[in-house]
């Protein structure tokens, strides 16, 4: 059986309820593993793809895709951030490292990042034209210039692009701001690609305010790399868990403290965790 934990200075920080991910929906709770206090879903690609169309007019959802630099940054700030991660309807490992650590415990989490669920995601629907004519997707984040390759590849699909002002993660009126245009706007789907932890605090800002339906996710560089932006790593690279060195060599400027020196954290997190389990026992 999987057991459950939460992230050591979490437990002494954070007072307050965690929300429940599913409250009302009135279907069955998606399954979800604890791991370093964060939940992380069993569902494959596949699965995750299905449960995502499958929801026509269900209540509002967010899903995050946390990755070992998102486990770091909820570690931070629990107080803020780890009701959100906890509340999100799906939270799926975006991570071949955490993926590796939760293999040493026994415990197999399925990958799905961000970036393969978007297109998997959106070429679904655009194959199924009643389901793409059904679905309007509202994208915040990139520049009005990623319409155009969007409905190259999608030519089925209903969308708009919102983009986004910078600074979101440090100004929370910002983040309100766009929460509430993204209010004002009709869309079954949003994909909010502004970067942890913008998006998930846009996200539950949104629930917040009151939204009845859809569902949001949190998915980060996903539409840069449709667009072509940025380039992902070849597959080759990605098996060998070095996606983020790939990534660092693109944008060493704005990633290196990211992969470089809070990220890494993720390692003492894990061990720490061990221990005070191994304490317990």
């Amino acid at each position: 059986m999987l057991s459950t934990e939460q992230p050591i200075h979490a437990i002494t920080s954070f007072r307050g309820r965690m929300p429940s991910a599913d409250a009302g929906i009135g279907l069955p709770k998606p399954p979800h593993a604890e791991f370093l206090g964060l939940r992380f879903c069993l569902l494959s690609l596949g699965e995750v793809v299905r449960l995502i169309i499958g929801r026509d007019g269900a209540p509002f959802r967010y899903l995050v895709t946390p990755n070992a630099y998102h486990v770091v940054t909820v570690h931070d700030d629990p107080a803020r951030l780890l009701p959100i991660y906890r509340g999100a309807w799906l939270s799926l490992c975006d991570s071949r490292i955490l993926r590796a650590l939760a293999r040493l415990e026994s415990r197999a989490l399925p990958l799905v990042t961000g970036s393969d669920l978007v297109p998997a995601l959106l070429s679904a629907l655009n194959a199924d034209d009643t389901a793409a004519r059904r679905r309007r997707l509202l994208i915040v984040g990139p520049p009005r210039a990623a319409e155009a390759p969007l409905r190259a590849a999608y030519p089925n699909m209903t969308f708009d692009i919102m983009p986004a002002p910078a600074g979101l993660a440090r100004d929370a009126a910002l983040r309100l701001a766009v929460a509430r245009a993204c209010m004002k706007q009709p869309w079954d789907i949003l994909l909010l690609c502004v970067g942890c932890p913008a998006q998930e605090l846009i996200a539950a800002e949104i629930a917040a305010l009151g939204r009845n339906d859809g569902v949001a996710l949190c998915v980060g560089a996903a539409i840069d790399f449709l667009t072509g932006v940025r380039v992902r790593a070849p597959q080759w690279v990605q098996k060998l868990s070095l996606e983020w060195a790939y990534r660092l060599a693109q944008e060493p400027r704005r990633l290196w403290r990211r992969y470089l020196v809070e990220s890494p954290k993720v390692l003492r997190i894990f061990l720490a965790t061990r221990a005070t389990r191994g304490h317990a026992r």
